[in-house]
This record gives structure tokens, sequence and C-alpha cells, in this order.
């Protein structure tokens, strides 16, 4: 059983005749009515009907024309796997994200990504806190997507790209604050409610310097997704990327909190991330130039 006899299988039922399978595969008719008889004898059932005035398919050979379309297939798709690597493109590329940055910001690229380079898996894994830029220092990963700091080039020889600012919000749900209206919240109110805040971020970011008034109470939480979690329940006030709670707020299920002289200034960015020490293949390559042309026609 032959490659070029399943091709022949499957032309014959998309076709319907044997002089056309001969003009689309360059054969002559003899050629491939002999490769079609010595497949069916390799398969050892009738897979052909020789009672009509054209050759067609047996119920048989319909039920054997399934599987062989998978293998045509998988050969067309090994054709293009081969192509793609022998040009330099990744079999894998793998993007972190943080779970403070809502990974939707990717995804018009990675649409590009799958029309150019079918034959590269993605992975995209998001981590708690800032973990993200560790799998990047560590080879563990490709791109990274997180909030970024200059101090954070004191952990690996980086290179970045802005995609975006990163806005955080004081938010709780109205639940929460009973009959006090949210314009009318003073300082003093929130001392008496609990406060939702991230665990110490282990990069750079300390939110504890970021928030100018203290709480009595406090739940602390080891990433943004579980503290969003907690808000919905009305479990406490919190400041949190203003990404991961968009809908809320357009729902009515958080509502933000404006206290002047309540929230330090917080001057951050998204950015794209990737080690300044590899040289990075066109998948990758083609990533970065998306968000380089993007952050630079945004500046002009």
């Amino acid at each position: 059983m032959k490659l070029n006899q399943l091709e022949m299988l499957v032309l014959l039922a998309e076709t319907g005749s044997v002089q056309a399978v001969s003009e689309r595969m360059h054969r002559t008719q003899a050629a491939v009515s002999m490769a079609l008889k010595g497949l069916e004898e390799d398969v050892g059932v009738p897979l052909f009907d020789r009672s009509g005035y054209r050759l067609t398919l047996s119920a048989q050979g319909w039920q054997f024309l399934r599987q062989a379309r998978e293998v045509v297939k998988q050969h067309q798709r090994l054709h293009s796997l081969a192509a793609q690597l022998q040009t330099g493109a990744e079999p894998q590329l793998h993007i972190t994200y943080d779970y403070t940055c809502a990974p939707a910001v990717l995804f018009p690229v990675l649409q590009q990504v799958q029309e150019q380079f079918p034959a590269t898996e993605l992975l995209l894994s998001g981590e708690s806190q800032l973990r993200a830029l560790r799998r990047i220092r560590e080879g563990e990963a490709d791109l990274a997507l997180c909030p970024w700091l200059p101090i954070f080039r004191q952990h690996g020889d980086f290179e970045t790209v802005r995609v975006r600012p990163f806005e955080l919000w004081v938010v709780c749900a109205p639940a929460l604050l009973g009959d006090v209206a949210v314009e009318q919240l003073q300082r003093q109110d929130l001392l008496e409610l609990p406060m939702l805040i991230p665990q110490n971020q282990d990069i750079g970011i300390d939110l504890d310097q970021i928030m100018r008034i203290p709480s009595q109470q406090r739940i602390r939480v080891n990433d943004s997704i579980t503290q969003r979690e907690l808000l919905l329940a009305g479990m406490g006030w919190g400041i949190i990327p203003g990404d991961l709670i968009g809908d809320a707020l357009e729902r009515g299920s958080l509502v933000r909190i404006d206290i002047a002289g309540f929230l330090t200034h917080v001057n951050l960015e998204v950015h794209l991330v990737r080690s300044a020490e590899r040289i990075a293949g066109p998948v990758e390559e083609m990533i970065w130039q998306f968000f380089s042309q993007s952050s630079h026609e945004k500046s002009s």
C-alpha cells in the first residue's frame, strides 16, 4: 500500500473518473487503473464497483476512503512542516503572561501566526504575580506579557517593547458599602473595611507602598484572579488592574473608589518581554514586530 495509491483513491472519489485522476497526477490511465487494482489487492476487500461504465467505489471502498483521506491530509501537513522547518520556523512557541495582564491583546497577532505558520504550535500559560519574567530568564518561555519597571533589568538581560498602559484601580462591590454612597466615601470609611491585596510581588512591585492608607483588616491572596473573585464576593476592597475588572464595572458588580490623595500615582506599562541573549525565530519575530510597529505608530 503506497501513498500515491491512496491519493489516487481520494481523487477518484472527488472527480469520478480514472481519466481525471490520470490528468491530475500526470499518469496514464493504464497506470492509474493498475495502481488502484494493486491497492485493492493489498487491502484484501473489493474497493471498487466495476459493474457500470465508470469505476466507482463499493460500500467497503467508501468506508476505506475515510481513513485514506486522513492519511493523505497528514502527509500534506508533514510536507508543510518540513518546509517551515527548513526556513527556521519554530516547532513550538511558548508565550507566558502575568495574570494581571489580560492576554486578549495577543489574539490579533496570534491569528496571523496561525495563518502564516500553521505548523508552529503555540503554548500559552498564565503566571501568578511576575513569575513570567523568570520563565524568560531561565529559558522556559520565549515571550512574556507583564507589567514592566526598569528595575526588572536587574533580574535578567531583557529586551522589551511597550504594549499598552497598565492601570491600577481601587474598587469594591456595592454591597460592601452598605448605605454609604461611593461618592461620599472618606479615608476613615475604608479603614473600617477589609482590604484585599495580592501578596508581595517578589520582583519589585510593593502595593503596600503604593497605597496611602492602612487597613485594620487585610486578606492577602497570591494572585489577582483570586483577588477579583473575592472583590466580586464582597469580601473587601482592593487595588487591581483595570483589565481584569472592566466588565464587572460595566455590569455594576464593582464600583470604583476615588478619594483625593488616596492612591499614589502609578506610572506602569504592559510590555512584551524576551531574552536579549537568544536569537529569535521567524514566528517570535513576527509577534515582536507587530507590537514594535504599533508602539512606534502610537508614539509618532
